[in-house]
């Protein structure tokens, strides 16, 4: 793309941000709102222009009579159009992290003290989202982001638009809800799992979980648990009733890092399909990137912690 090109959507991007500043929570009003005739519109327009010059050339007062009424009727459906639009609410939500190549929700809540009909919400490039209905009563909708590269994501204005009632003219504004998201890098199937070197301190590091595999231990009993856990000679021997407990051992922590034999993204695609892969087995595992180390955990705020920090590296979250 040219100088030329690039100039008028830089100035229409300034003019935006002077009169339209980023903020969390908007009020549409007639700042905010900007209205033009759609396809059917110009057609509708030029349709009244040709009954006009038919009329005034045949001195037809029966075709002016109509002229002026579809005149009518479109300058209706203008201040209807932006009245749809006018004292709308829309505020910034969450969010939702996804990996590069989906799509990404943000969350946009709707309100109002009257209803609004028929609205559209999308980003540049992405699909759009109805709403057949705003009221009183706030409607919380996702608006899908087209998917982006690895990295933290500051999405370009949300357009959200309506050609209610007729379809001749449509109203729309674009606001920056100042929302953002993290891209986790995509999952790349390479390689093999590294295998937890064994040590001496092992069972130092060997974790576990509720389970059904080894003894671990007595517990209070409790109204509710099962009687095929109590312990009975306990209970005979002493006559407090306890309850057995069990765990299940996770095993040693497997420990992730860059392979420095690949490039940089190739490899962060590669760790976070290593990580999903634990992940969905349960495992726990250490991710180390530089000097900061994650974990060893296998928990979903672990997954989540250290999918973060893919995103970003090398920066920290």
């Amino acid at each position: 793309m040219n100088l030329s090109a690039r100039l008028p959507g830089q100035w229409w991007r300034r003019w935006l941000a002077r009169r339209l500043p980023a903020a969390r929570r908007q009020d549409l009003t007639h700042r905010s709102v900007f209205i033009l005739p759609t396809a059917l519109g110009i057609g509708y327009l030029v349709l009244c222009g040709v009954l006009f010059i038919f009329g005034t050339n045949y001195q037809n007062n029966l075709i002016l009579a109509l002229c002026f009424l579809l005149i009518s009727l479109f300058n209706t459906s203008l201040l209807l159009s932006f009245r749809n639009l006018a004292g709308l609410t829309v505020a910034g939500g969450e969010g939702h992290s996804r990996h590069a190549g989906d799509a990404l929700p943000f969350d946009i809540t709707l309100s109002s003290e009257r209803a609004h009909y028929h609205l559209e919400l999308r980003f540049p490039g992405g699909v759009n989202r109805y709403v057949s209905k705003v009221g009183p009563r706030a409607v919380t909708v996702q608006a899908l982001h087209p998917p982006h590269r690895r990295g933290r994501l500051r999405p370009d204005r949300l357009v959200i638009a309506s050609a209610y009632p007729l379809g001749l003219c449509r109203a729309w504004s674009r606001l920056d809800l100042d929302q953002s998201a993290l891209v986790w890098p995509e999952p790349q199937a390479g390689g093999q799992l590294p295998v937890p070197a064994a040590s001496e301190g092992d069972h130092q590091n060997r974790r576990h979980r509720a389970g059904v595999d080894d003894f671990h231990g007595l517990a209070p009993w409790q109204r509710g648990h099962s009687l095929a856990r109590v312990a009975w000679k306990q209970a005979a021997r002493s006559g407090e009733w306890q309850t057995k407990t069990f765990v299940t051992p996770e095993g040693v922590p497997t420990e992730l890092a860059l392979d420095p034999a690949l490039p940089l993204e190739a490899g962060l695609s590669r760790l976070t399909h290593q990580l999903e892969q634990l992940h969905r087995r349960h495992q726990p595992y250490a991710l180390r990137l530089g000097p900061q180390r994650y974990g060893p955990d296998s928990s979903e705020a672990h997954r989540r912690r250290c999918l973060d920090a893919l995103a970003c590296y090398p920066e920290r979250p």
